[in-house]
């Protein structure tokens, strides 16, 4: 029989030793005073808040104001298409409907502002929520997600929130993901256990309140699915647990598939995200699309995406380890709704918002864990958090489309030609982009002769389609639409730094008479049709919309003085037509120099410069002007100092 082995000791140390080698956990840190709770969330709120206030220039606002609108009008949700004149009258299905009459009463009593204050609300509603259900994420979980640390996450997620929180249904969507998302958590801490001794009657459970936000969520936007998802992921997660209860959850998301029918249009609406799964976005106008194509990580780095999106994953696996389970709702959220937003930009501020209460629990239980060791003081802690939650919008909204103010940037819509177009009562098949065609629709619904020809929702025959998406860069896919149509005004593109042919196409075409040109916009009228006259009277005959045509005219002014006289005529009356015509100015200051008009070149650069900074930049014409302007003033002082003499 073998002697019973000593324990073994570090030297000096014997076993029962007080000095026990294993280290001992930390203190629980002291909760924050009431006072640093008070700052931190009226300081998180006022960052939320400057996230989403800067100027507006999604396109597809007009389109949403101008459905609301007609919904008021109407009475009815309309079931034919009234929107774009090529299908006009076919049946139709129209998507967001609920979206577009909430919004219009905000914009009917506070034009721009009361857009500003949908925003503003929606964001607080949804992050209000969102904290919530971060809250009751990490109630069993030792209090995590009950820290100020939980603020910064949110701060953070709303960082990726803010770039699809111009006014889209989008900002009613996530309400609605933090209002689902609070029940699912409020649910998964405390329903089973209520469940298991009985304590409270069914009708008390959250699951009542899902069938609702899922009746809601298919009528405001196509993205109910997620919903849907989302309740099938925390039953799972509960049946894989053992969760009790987990059969009442199962009957909610069975009442919510159900109630999703329970909509103006029925399956036909619930199958557009399938349609666009399976077929629309395999067409090339959907891949065209920026907004639909893979997150390049550059465009987010003032955002710090490189670091927040590991770190989400990164906590998550750390969370599960921690607390030796994994989280089945977490892990599908994140399996299904990444890869989503990686491959299609869009869906990164719906990854933010769906993650956003995990992520807040995860952060905050990690934050928590180092600040028992290096930061326990509280008052540290609330200073430390503030100082995240300032410092994170920072970069990303020094940024000129970021930077906050209360408006909407009107150079990237066609006001001045749709003023023209209205002035001059031009009407017939019109041809526009696509995304220009909410704004035509909120200028002239339901006015006849003036319906856009696609609209946001790329309304139209594949057809057309398949020939939008390269007739403003491919001359023979313009001609091909062109033909197919025969349209007889068009509203284009005329922005500085980009040359867009069809522009260049149509300078060409004798058939098209240029009469308008600003900034934003260019607009032809069909020569040899119902607006011949109009065009006649009105054309522009020697300043072409395109690029391709300047130099030539240039090269005319230099080698005639009659044609300067003329292109600066044409070039004054685009200047009087629009205020926002740099492109206009531009070209006049080249004219000025030619007849050597010093001040109004010097005059003409700086208003290009203003309005459109790429043009004047690294130009050397006004070094010329101020120049030869010296050089006069300096001869003109000689002169009359020999004539005092």
């Amino acid at each position: 029989m073998n002697p019973p082995r000593r324990p073994r000791t570090r030297p000096g140390r014997e076993p029962g030793d007080a000095r026990a080698p294993r280290r001992a956990a930390p203190a629980p840190l002291a909760p924050l005073p009431r006072t640093a709770w008070t700052l931190l969330v009226i300081l998180t709120a006022a960052a939320l808040i400057v996230l989403v206030t800067h100027r507006m220039w999604d396109p597809d606002l007009w389109q949403h104001l101008a459905v609301g609108r007609a919904l008021w009008e109407l009475k009815r949700v309309p079931h034919e298409q009234l929107w774009v004149w090529p299908i006009h009258g076919e049946p139709d299905v129209m998507p967001s409907w609920l979206f577009r009459a909430l919004l219009w009463p905000f914009y009917l009593a506070g034009g721009v502002t009361g857009l500003f204050v949908w925003r503003w609300a929606t964001t607080l509603a949804a992050f209000a929520l969102l904290w919530r259900a971060a809250r009751a994420a990490g109630r069993a979980r030792g209090g995590a997600g009950s820290g100020p640390w939980a603020l910064v996450a949110l701060v953070w997620c709303g960082l990726f929130y803010r770039y699809r929180s111009q006014v889209r249904p989008e900002t009613l969507v996530a309400v609605l993901i933090g209002a689902q998302l609070w029940l699912l958590e409020r649910w998964r801490a405390r329903g089973a256990a209520r469940d298991a001794v009985g304590a409270a009657p069914a009708f008390r459970d959250e699951t009542w309140a899902l069938p609702l936000i899922a009746l809601l969520w298919a009528n405001a936007h196509i993205s109910y699915y997620i919903g849907l998802a989302l309740t099938g992921f925390y039953w799972l997660d509960a049946r894989l647990h053992r969760r009790p209860g987990s059969g009442r959850l199962l009957v909610a998301l069975v009442v919510s598939v159900a109630v999703s029918f329970v909509n103006p249009y029925g399956w036909k609406l619930l199958a557009q995200p399938f349609e666009y799964f399976f077929t629309w976005r395999h067409e090339a106008i959907y891949r065209n699309i920026t907004e639909l194509t893979p997150v390049d990580a550059s465009a987010y780095a003032t955002s710090f995406f490189s670091v927040w999106l590991p770190l989400v994953v990164g906590l998550a696996l750390w969370g599960w380890w921690r607390r030796r389970t994994v989280d089945v709702a977490q892990l599908l959220t994140l399996a299904a709704f990444v890869p989503q937003a990686l491959g299609t930009q869009r869906f990164l501020g719906y990854l933010a918002v769906l993650v956003a209460p995990t992520f807040a629990r995860d952060l905050d239980q990690a934050c928590e864990a180092l600040a028992a060791r290096v930061l326990r003081a509280p008052w540290a802690r609330a200073g430390a958090a503030a100082a995240l939650i300032v410092a994170l919008p920072i970069p990303s909204s020094a940024l000129g489309i970021f930077r906050p103010a209360i408006g909407i940037d009107w150079d990237y819509f066609p006001v001045e030609a749709c003023n023209w177009i209205e002035a001059h009562d031009v009407r017939g098949r019109s041809f526009a982009p696509f995304d220009w065609g909410g704004y035509l629709l909120w200028r002239f619904w339901p006015q006849p002769g003036r319906l856009p020809f696609m609209d946001i929702h790329q309304a139209g025959t594949r057809a057309d389609r398949d020939a939008m998406a390269f007739a403003l860069i491919r001359a023979d896919a313009w001609r091909f639409l062109d033909d197919e149509r025969r349209f007889e005004w068009a509203v284009l593109y005329r922005a500085a730094h980009r040359n867009y042919s069809i522009l260049n196409a149509l300078d060409a075409d004798t058939t098209w008479a240029l009469v308008f040109a600003d900034d934003a916009a260019a607009l032809y009228l069909r020569r040899r049709g119902p607006l011949d006259a109009l065009a006649e009277r009105e054309r522009y005959r020697l300043v072409p919309g395109g690029e391709a045509g300047l130099d030539a005219m240039i090269r005319r002014a230099d080698a005639d003085p009659n044609a300067a006289h003329a292109i600066r005529a044409e070039l004054d009356r685009q200047i009087a037509s629009s205020p926002r015509n740099g492109i206009a100015h531009n070209l006049r200051a080249s004219v000025d120099l030619d007849e050597r008009d010093w001040r109004g070149a010097l005059a003409d650069l700086d208003a290009a410069h203003r309005m459109q900074p790429e043009l004047a930049s690294g130009d050397d014409r006004a070094a010329i002007a101020r120049d030869s302007l010296a050089a006069e003033e300096a001869a003109a002082r000689a002169a009359a100092a020999g004539g005092a003499r």
